[in-house]
């Protein structure tokens, strides 16, 4: 063999041999970034015993790939501090409310990505049931059809046990006049970068995370009064006869609360039970926006006489509104997110848990509006600097984590 010849042999053996190289590591680089990669067959429930899980180390248990979680929330909520000496700004009241995440580990780099969601309503109010004044049901109103709501009661009758409070026509034979004391709508969105350090001594293992949290609060503010008149004996129905008259006064204050957060995540493995606990603080601004309103629903039955026919229907049904107020605001915000779990392991990827979770976002919170001076309304108002103390427990599901 020539040397020219046996030149160009070596030089092609080493090219094949630099693309199969090459070709093998980038075999082994794409599935690291693969975000399939973990457990593609999905064997979710899949049993996992004692002795597996007392032979694994604490990183091979900290799952890699995505996962998701659930929970549902019980938390009590703090009450609105108004400018009014009979309000019970001190108390607590039940709120329920749902917390979903899902989040991204890269395999073998020990960082990814979380988002959580989480959204909670309180709706305590105190609440007087007003027998309207013919207790005819507009919604069952057809072409000459003047019959009472219910056959059941074709005397006129209209109260009824907690249980029947579903029957169609109860609501329209019945005003429900509330005054809110604690009505509040918490919604909570966050985006967090997370990495995982190397396990401890013992066995711990340390998440921080750092990222956006967006927070929008909404409190209501709402009173209602009602009044029959029979006869001529107000200004406003001097034309009426018969009527009857609901008034709602309503301030709604929206809360946007924009912040960034940093915290940590920290879980411990004993057996089939891990104990974790996340802990984060977040400081940003809060944009508050109020607006009040005040509503007049007026139903009008007799033009002329003073008595009213049972199931007899109104002449004329009146909805009258105030052009709505807002006035707006801007506070510093800041906070904290505290939250524990025990979890039990069922099956390879899903695990049950119970816990509990304390939200103080501590300034910056606007609730009650402005006040008879700033508003449409008699409402009394609430300082635009406030704390927000929700408290309670938490049980739920997750998958892969």
């Amino acid at each position: 063999m020539s040397v020219r010849k046996l030149t160009a042999s070596l030089f092609m053996t080493l090219a094949m041999l630099g693309v199969g190289n090459t070709t093998v590591q980038a075999q082994e680089y794409f599935p690291a970034a693969d975000p399939f990669a973990f457990d593609p067959d999905f064997r979710w429930f899949e049993p996992i015993y004692d002795a597996d899980l007392a032979d694994m180390k604490p990183k091979k248990r900290a799952n890699s790939g995505w996962f998701a979680t659930y929970d549902r929330l019980n938390l009590y909520t703090s009450r609105p501090e108004l400018d009014d000496p009979n309000a019970s700004d001190t108390k607590l009241d039940s709120g329920w409310g749902n917390r979903y995440e899902i989040g991204y580990m890269l395999p073998g780099e020990d960082n990814g990505w979380l988002f959580s969601t989480t959204n909670l309503d309180v709706n305590a109010n105190f609440i007087i049931e007003q027998e309207r004044l013919n207790r005819y049901n507009l919604q069952n109103l057809g072409d000459g059809d003047d019959q009472p709501v219910d056959p059941r009661f074709p005397d006129g009758r209209f109260s009824l046990p907690e249980s029947d409070r579903n029957t169609p026509g109860y609501f329209t034979r019945l005003y429900l006049i509330q005054d809110s004391e604690n009505v509040l709508n918490y919604r909570n969105y966050e985006l967090n970068k997370t990495w995982r350090m190397e396990p401890y001594h013992y066995g711990g293992i340390l998440e921080p995370m750092v990222g956006f949290r967006w927070m929008r609060i909404t409190d209501y503010n709402i009173k209602q009064d009602y009044r029959s008149i029979l006869g001529l004996d107000e200004d406003i129905f001097l034309d009426f006869g018969v009527a009857e008259k609901l008034t709602t006064d309503s301030v709604i204050t929206s809360n946007e609360v924009l912040t960034g957060q940093v915290g940590f995540r920290y879980t411990k493995f004993v057996d089939r039970f891990t104990f974790a606990s996340d802990f984060r603080v977040f400081t940003g601004g809060s944009l508050q926006c109020s607006k009040s309103q005040q509503t007049e629903d007026i139903t009008i039955y007799d033009l002329t006489g003073t008595t009213i026919t049972i199931g007899e229907p109104p002449v004329n049904v009146q909805k009258r509104a105030t052009e709505p107020r807002y006035v707006r605001n801007e506070e510093f915000s800041i906070g904290f997110d505290v939250r524990g779990e025990v979890n039990y392991q069922l099956t390879k990827m899903i695990t049950v848990r119970g816990g509990f979770q304390v939200i103080d976002v501590a300034t910056g919170l606007w609730r009650g509006g402005p006040g008879p001076v700033g508003s449409t309304t008699s409402l009394a108002g609430g300082s635009r600097d406030q704390d927000l103390v929700m408290v309670g427990g938490t049980f739920g599901i997750t998958l892969n984590r």
